[in-house]
């Protein structure tokens, strides 16, 4: 089944078809339910079946879709598979006759399949269900929007679904869709629940019914929703959103996930496939192992996002992401009791700091805010880098990368503030805020938030930097010369 996956696996952020009566133009790999949403505004009516196998999807014909009207399928909503299989049975019935070559083609489709289809729903959903499905999808992707009201009209329809014992992988997707809703309305936890159902139903005897792009859709929505609540999450929320976004990636990468691994690899090589066709969502992945307390994963997984960002030409976010590694083996030391394995960590965070924080130098690019995302990331990499060489009693080489950071965050600042004064005295408009949960990397803080003082309010940085415990105690230290 096909409503919209909601999810691209090249970029950060959904991409929604945009129409303005209706769902027009999807691909014949969907299945019937989106068949009955996509129907025009018009009575034109294909009384179908209310589900789809794999077997009957690759045998449909590509124009079962366009919902071609006939009298003969026109009736009531409520029609019983015996009455559909009587009214399409026969090749000598008259109306056969007279019908042309595509027409049909539909009838035989149905004769050969509405048997299987309809066997284990108590009946196909009424035309005022279909009604209410159609303009729930018209309010959520639509050009004429109302994200709350949709929300309203999916509830209707998934305790239609549910009443009727549609199919699951139909259900499943009317979860996801609910839950793409309830994001965008920053209700992460209505929506992880959603997405919870929709994998638990996709996990199902129905499961393998569904479109192939809904597994993924709703393992990365429930990693992102886990994602938005920040440190507010707990680790074994952390933990299942890291394995929703390993299944994800083993999903839709281009490779069969068969564990095998690189000797001394972590992840198998279909995952970090995977990892190369979503980046964005590698970043929020190592976040979310850092909440988990897995700070050797984030820092893994922060690595191979920073090349994958890299092989694309996106040196901003390559450094961000690898800023993060460095902040992920900050925020490792001291976890284990082998002395000698704390000295190596040691000794590699200072480096991959010290690497990341000089990158930076090289980076260019129009996109402003961007770039002074970068600035503000590499202010928040030297503080942890002080924070790391005061706590390995390197005091005298700890205060340097904090001076420097506090330099340029308030350069970052200055340079702003002259931007907004610009703007204000030529009669711009600023540029609209748009209310976000904050879980991709272009959420992270930039000009208007970083400054070096902030890094003494715990609030800041536990939920706008994501630093755990151990982190914030040794720049504290620092910060308080203890």
């Amino acid at each position: 089944m096909r409503f919209f996956a909601g999810s691209n696996h090249l970029s950060s952020s959904p991409s929604y078809p945009s129409t303005a009566a209706g769902l027009d133009g999807y691909s014949s790999s969907g299945s019937s339910l989106l068949a009955w949403t996509a129907i025009s505004l018009s009575q034109r009516r294909l009384r179908c079946a209310t589900r789809s196998s794999s077997a009957v999807r690759n045998s449909r014909p590509s124009f079962v879709l366009n919902a071609v009207a006939h009298p003969d399928y026109d009736n009531s909503a409520t029609v019983a598979t015996t009455s559909i299989q009587s009214t399409t049975s026969s090749s000598s019935s008259p109306l056969l006759s007279d019908w042309n070559p595509l027409e049909k083609d539909i009838h035989n489709w149905l004769t050969s399949s509405s048997n299987i289809l309809l066997s284990d729903a108590t009946r196909p959903p009424s035309n005022e269900e279909i009604k209410t499905l159609q303009k729930a999808f018209a309010l959520f992707y639509g050009s004429d929007r109302n994200v709350e009201e949709a929300v309203n009209l999916l509830t209707k329809s998934i305790e239609s679904w549910e009443a009727t014992n549609q199919g699951g992988d139909e259900t499943a997707g009317l979860y996801r869709v609910r839950g793409d809703a309830y994001m965008e309305l920053t209700q992460p936890k209505l929506a992880a629940g959603d997405y919870s159902k929709s994998i638990e139903l996709l996990d199902g005897p129905d499961g393998n019914k569904a479109d192939p792009e809904e597994k993924p859709a709703s393992r990365l929505g429930h990693g992102r929703a886990i994602r938005s609540l920040g440190m507010a999450a707990t680790k074994d929320q952390a933990k299942s959103a890291s394995l929703d976004y390993s299944v994800y990636f083993s999903l839709v990468s281009r490779l069969d996930d068969d564990n095998d691994k690189e000797a001394g690899a972590m992840f198998s090589e279909a995952i970090i496939d995977g990892i190369q066709r979503n980046p964005y969502a590698a970043w929020e992945w190592g976040m979310v192992n850092r909440v988990a307390g897995d700070y050797d994963a984030a820092a893994e997984v922060h690595r191979l996002a920073a090349k994958a960002f890299e092989e694309i030409g996106d040196k901003p976010r390559a450094v961000i992401s690898a800023m993060d590694q460095g902040i992920d083996l900050a925020a490792g030391l001291g976890e284990s009791n082998d002395s000698k394995d704390n000295g190596v960590k040691l000794t590699m965070a200072k480096k991959i700091l010290e690497d990341a924080i000089t990158s930076d130098i090289n980076v260019e690019g129009r996109d402003v805010e961007l770039l002074q995302r970068v600035v503000a990331k590499e202010g928040e990499a030297r503080i942890a880098l002080s924070g790391v060489l005061w706590n390995s009693k390197e005091k005298a080489g700890a205060e340097a990368p904090f001076g420097e950071a506090c330099s340029r965050l308030d350069d970052l600042n200055r340079d702003y503030r002259e931007r907004e004064q610009e703007r204000i005295k030529k009669g711009r408009m600023p540029p609209p805020k748009v209310k976000r949960l904050g879980f991709s990397i272009d959420d992270i803080v930039g000009a208007d938030e970083a400054s070096c003082s902030r890094f003494r309010n715990e609030k800041f940085i536990q939920e706008k930097l994501v630093w755990p415990e151990g982190l914030q105690m040794k720049v504290s230290k620092f910060l308080t010369l203890k």
